[in-house]
């Protein structure tokens, strides 16, 4: 078999799974893979670049790695991916894998952090959560309100045909709700950038922080 041809994994199986080695890499989110080229543009758009074998055979990154697959042209077999946290190199060993009809995978992300605002002077952003147009399941989202005195607004927005609303509003304190608050905790399906803001009515509450934690589910 010639370097850089593409095969199945099985044959019963062809068009679940291709196998090949990189030719040329582009840039950090461009690849080709020469063997494949010639599928149909558009054929491995949703697939999953995962990179099985590092061409220099130590494990090194991003071996065990995978991006979803954005763009294919077919012409020359040029993919088009996130980055990986390594540049790929040629020779590394691809496994295109049609995770949608396999049944779907997912990446868990558990975004956190503090933030800082003049939280009474006006509605201030605390975090924003998934992405546009990109599937998200939404597991579980904490908000410490410690550090704060007065009655705190907490609102979630995201866009209803393309316009972004408010779908949620909860006022809370600490004396009655405590020093952190679950505003998820069951799972909710998103495919648009869900936005939290809050907003306080105690001028003592600017300059404090307010943290947060989620779990997070790419689809």
């Amino acid at each position: 078999m010639a370097e850089g041809s593409a095969v199945t994994i099985l044959t019963p199986y062809q068009g679940l799974c291709f196998w090949g080695k990189v030719t040329e890499v582009v840039s950090a989110t461009q690849f080709r893979i020469a063997g494949l080229a010639g599928k149909g543009d558009g054929f491995f758009v949703n697939y999953d670049a995962y990179v099985v074998r590092d061409a220099g055979g130590t494990g090194a990154a991003p071996q065990g790695e995978q991006q979803t697959v954005g763009v294919y042209s077919s012409a020359t077999g040029l993919f088009t991916t996130a980055a990986y946290t390594a540049n790929l190199a040629v020779g590394d060993e691809i496994l295109l894998v049609n995770v949608p009809v396999l049944g779907g995978s997912s990446t868990i992300t558990t975004p956190s952090g503090v933030t800082v605002a003049n939280w009474n002077a006006a509605e201030a952003d605390l975090v924003s959560l998934g992405a546009n147009d990109t599937n998200y399941k939404v597991h579980s989202l904490m908000v410490g309100i410690i550090f704060l005195v007065g009655t705190i607004t907490i609102r979630m927005y995201s866009q209803l045909n393309g316009t972004e609303v408010q779908v949620y509003s909860q006022d809370v304190t600490v004396a009655a709700d405590g020093p952190a608050i679950w505003l998820i905790n069951g799972s909710v399906g998103i495919h648009e950038v869900l936005r939290v803001t809050c907003q306080s009515d105690n001028a003592a509450d600017d300059g404090q922080p307010i943290g947060y934690d989620a779990m997070l589910e790419e689809l």
